[in-house]
């Protein structure tokens, strides 16, 4: 059976999470125990700990039980589980009980491959619970997030969200529950789907969507825009580094979607961010970006030492992007 992502997975006999980010597990297990209570508010949940409970644990609570009723039967550390109970899941797997779902937490490394090899060949679903490193695998689990809320947000609103707080997976949640809380209305009135504008209200100040406000101004070529913009950065005391580190994403982004035959699926990107960056894309030609990626270099280098003024090398930069943007 193929890999099931975390916002989609549902029961099975047998559910292998698999990998070292803990947050990806945690909203996993949480669907799969809703699901679980959904079909049956009455199941039992229950977890063997890495140690477990002596050699029968696992027969102990997945046996039928005396009132009949179905269990959810987690193994948060199997990666650390004592050899008796990986060898009663291995030979668990091939009969499993009809009215018990056993949820397997392996949180990485070489124990118990071969229980994993085992699992995979028995066509076990496994989700992939690896570091999140890709801007839009990180808006893919922003929307999820929002949906196991029962509320949307706009595509470009969840990717000026992992603009400001991308960096690290947990911030991006707690930032994400934050954003619900400060856009959910009083009383019985409609949640309307959270935009950009409260996104913007959010993350104002933080330094990733100030950095980002700035190129895009620079990109559509408003320099007076981008350089106040700038200035606004610099007085709330933005890095230079992440800015022009900002400002280079975009343009490498716009040089990708300009090259013959990109579309989202060669990239790796959603459809709607290629869609979004072939707009503005419209305004430039190949010596143009050429120009400007160079006025990036140029500033990226400088930034890391090897000018005397930062703030004057990314004021050049701008005003360089801009002006190949007017010249194409």
């Amino acid at each position: 059976m193929p890999d099931v992502m975390w916002h989609s997975v549902d029961l099975a006999p047998i559910v292998l999470l698999h990998g070292t980010e803990p947050l990806l597990a945690q909203r996993a297990l949480e669907r799969l125990r809703e699901q679980a209570r959904s079909r049956d508010p009455e199941t039992a949940m229950l977890d063997l700990g890495a140690e477990g409970t002596g050699e029968s644990s696992l027969a102990q609570v997945a046996s039928p039980s005396l009132f009949g009723e179905p269990r959810f039967v987690v193994v948060p550390d199997l990666q650390s589980a004592a050899e008796s109970l990986i060898g009663e899941i291995d030979a668990y797997r091939s009969a499993p009980e009809p009215d018990v779902s056993l949820v397997l937490i392996h949180r990485g490394g070489t124990r118990g491959k071969k229980l994993l090899d085992a699992l995979r060949g028995a066509g076990v679903p496994r989700v992939p619970c690896d570091p999140i490193k890709r801007p839009a695998d990180k808006q893919t689990f922003v929307t999820a997030e929002f949906t196991r809320a029962n509320r949307r947000i706009q595509p470009d609103a969840a990717a000026a969200l992992v603009d400001a707080f991308g960096g690290d997976l947990s911030e991006l949640a707690a930032i994400s529950r934050q954003l619900l809380e400060d856009t959910t209305p009083e009383g019985d009135q409609a949640a309307p789907p959270v935009t950009v504008a409260d996104v913007r209200t959010l993350t104002a100040g933080r330094v990733e969507s100030t950095a980002f406000a700035v190129a895009d101004a620079a990109i559509a070529g408003r320099e007076g825009d981008a350089l106040v913009l700038l200035q606004q950065a610099s007085l709330a005391g933005v890095d230079p580094v992440p800015l022009v580190a900002a400002v280079a994403s975009k343009m490498r982004g716009l040089a990708k979607v300009s090259a013959p035959g990109a579309n989202a699926r060669s990239l790796g990107m959603p459809d709607w961010m290629v869609r979004n960056l072939l707009r503005e894309a419209r305004g430039w030609n190949d010596r143009s970006l050429a120009r400007a990626l160079d006025a990036v270099a140029q500033a990226d280098h400088e930034v890391k030492g090897a000018g005397r003024d930062p703030q004057w090398s990314i004021q050049r930069m701008v005003t360089e992007i801009c002006r190949a943007r007017r010249a194409r």
